[in-house]
């Protein structure tokens, strides 16, 4: 498969304090309709989870992360799948420490914002993790990014200080000299790519300075602000998310208390996972590295995809489970780089940022004849604002997204009356409420009213209905349902058919203006190597599989990539723009 899959990859919400056990606590709660849905104070229709109530430790969440590293000091913590370069959890836990000591020496204060520019390593995790143990807020920003886009969210976020690596530290010097201080302080992790540039800070010197520098003292607490992601939330440009260590260290706990997929690290077993899913982005972030880390789990970075670094690191890791997105499993089935054995030790892969479809996981199973009983797979739903995630899906019902994790409350609203919805099938915008719904958008008043309302319930912006069993299914976002003739017609639901043809890699679907029936569907595909099937074969191949009002009446053009973002979600607007053009 080519590479240009993965282009979208590469760019790319308790106890009290003082409690003795960390350990996750989940109270089941019966499936039967009449306790799944309770009626809220407002008349509201609200779905319970399954998994019940959720209890997480009120510690930082470099806290939360370190919390049992004396039951396994030696494990490798964190390891470059590049350069080998590792740390043990003893030795990442005192880095942790370290760099916050140097980060409040030079000046930083408690609560200033620190922009981490850099592409998935170990020290960019452990750069994380040190400016919240200095009392730091953290904005993560895509290190593909250009200067002007860098600046732009520096701005925003009031930088006052910079993390990097030198393979892009020429870039990241050329935003901020446009937007921060000149004093700014710019720190370069020595990724083995180049020279760290004249006076800039060596990353590594925060960590030897430290060790003589006094402990750090912080008033931060459990609901300060920790980390400032950037998402176009449902609608319009990016804003800045304001995630608190409540939100992180709850969602991780209420993930832990909804699957039960992972083994306990001893001192001859240890979970080992590729790290390929960039850390800017909340799904690295702390769907993967934070919540893995704070279970003795061994991360492997790797800091961008390329067919043959990844398919090394496979090999090489000997990995017991896998984070992934719907293009990399698409990847893992057609590369004939990819071999059977590499799976050997592995049990489980958790998909998430888009759908993916049954098909394309029965590719996956067919291919390396692998026992499905053994190796599961499993699907997980959220969204930045919520930390973000929201429903797991067990490897059950693949057009699913699952059911809302513990301590994850939901309802579906009707699009037009606003009204609550309790029936099975009914179509709704999906609402959410928990402790790892974000505190709103950073100086957007406006917006995040828009998007949590008084009472607290986070609007998604996508369009779901529960089945009899209440898996939800998402049938597409609010603002990209395709309306043909008053009739509602889900993008995703024929991008799944199209990826069923033999000569399909990837396709995007969207509506165009038609005189007669307002919108029509038109498909973007992206062929096999090798294969060249005409638009006609295309739309024979829809017609008779769905009703007449979704046919491909809009057409089919052919491309060399589907646009995605960092999280694999299609960029519907740019195939708006394609077609105009």
């Amino acid at each position: 498969m080519a590479t240009h899959v993965f282009h979208g990859i590469q760019k790319l919400s308790r106890v009290d304090i003082g409690i003795r056990t960390l350990n996750f606590i989940s109270k089941r709660a019966s499936t039967s309709s009449q306790t799944r849905i309770t009626t809220g104070a407002k008349n509201e229709k609200i779905i319970l989870p399954v998994a019940g109530e959720a209890s997480y430790p009120e510690l930082l969440i470099h806290e939360f992360v370190w919390k049992n590293t004396e039951s396994y000091p030696n494990h490798t913590a964190l390891e470059c799948g590049i350069n080998g370069k590792k740390y043990t959890f003893a030795q990442a836990k005192d880095a942790t420490s370290y760099i916050g000591r140097s980060l409040r020496n030079m000046g930083l204060k408690s609560g200033d914002v620190i922009a981490l520019i850099a592409p998935n390593c170990p020290d960019s995790v452990l750069g994380f993790l040190g400016s919240t143990s200095a009392g730091l807020v953290v904005t993560t920003i895509n290190p593909v990014c250009i200067a002007e886009e860098m600046s732009r969210q520096m701005s925003k976020t009031n930088v006052k200080a910079v993390i990097t690596s030198t393979v892009i530290a020429s870039t990241v010097l050329s935003a901020t000299k446009a937007c921060l201080p000149r004093e700014t302080p710019v720190i370069v992790i020595d990724d083995q790519t180049g020279p760290i540039p004249d006076g800039l800070i060596p990353f590594n010197d925060l960590i030897t300075r430290g060790k003589s520098l006094p402990p750090v003292k912080t008033d931060r607490t459990f609901d300060d602000l920790a980390v400032l992601p950037f998402s176009s939330g449902t609608t319009g440009l990016a804003k800045g998310v304001m995630l608190t260590h409540r939100n992180l260290v709850s969602n991780i706990g209420m993930v832990e208390s909804s699957i039960h997929a992972f083994q306990p690290t001893t001192s001859t077993f240890q979970e080992v996972l590729p790290a390929v899913l960039p850390f800017f982005h909340i799904y690295g972030m702390n769907g993967l590295v934070f919540p893995r880390l704070s279970c003795g789990n061994k991360v492997v970075t790797l800091p961008k995809f390329t067919p043959e670094t990844f398919v090394n690191v496979l090999e090489k890791s000997k990995p017991t489970a896998l984070y992934v997105v719907p293009p990399l499993v698409l990847f893992l089935t057609a590369s004939p780089l990819v071999k059977k054995h590499f799976f050997n030790h592995t049990h489980m892969m958790m998909s998430g940022a888009a759908p993916l479809a049954k098909t394309d996981v029965d590719r996956f199973y067919e291919k390396f004849k692998i026992d499905s009983t053994i190796f599961k797979f499993h699907q997980g739903y959220g969204l930045t604002e919520s930390s973000p995630v929201a429903f797991i899906e067990h490897g059950q019902k693949y057009s699913s997204i699952g059911k809302n994790i513990a301590s994850c409350q939901a309802r579906l609203v009707d699009i037009t009356t606003q009204q609550d919805i309790d029936t099975v099938g009914q179509t709704g915008e999906l609402w959410l409420k928990g402790p790892h719904i974000m505190k709103g958008y950073l100086d957007d008043e406006a917006s995040t009213k828009n998007t949590i309302n008084e009472d607290g319930w986070l609007k998604t912006g996508d369009i779901a209905y529960f089945d009899e069993d209440f898996d939800f299914y998402i049938t597409d976002r609010l603002k990209e349902l395709i309306k043909v003739k008053g009739f509602q017609v889900p993008p995703a639901e024929l991008e799944a058919l199209l990826r069923m043809h033999p000569d399909v890699e990837e396709a995007g679907v969207i509506g165009i203006p038609h005189a007669r029936h307002g919108e029509v569907p038109k498909a973007f595909v992206v062929t096999n190597k090798g294969k060249k099937p005409t638009e006609d074969d295309i739309k024979n191949f829809v017609k008779g599989k769905v009703s007449d009002y979704k046919q491909l009446e809009g057409g089919v053009t052919f491309v060399d990539e589907i646009p995605k973002n960092p999280s694999g979600k299609i960029l519907r607007t740019k195939l708006k723009q394609m077609h105009k053009s």
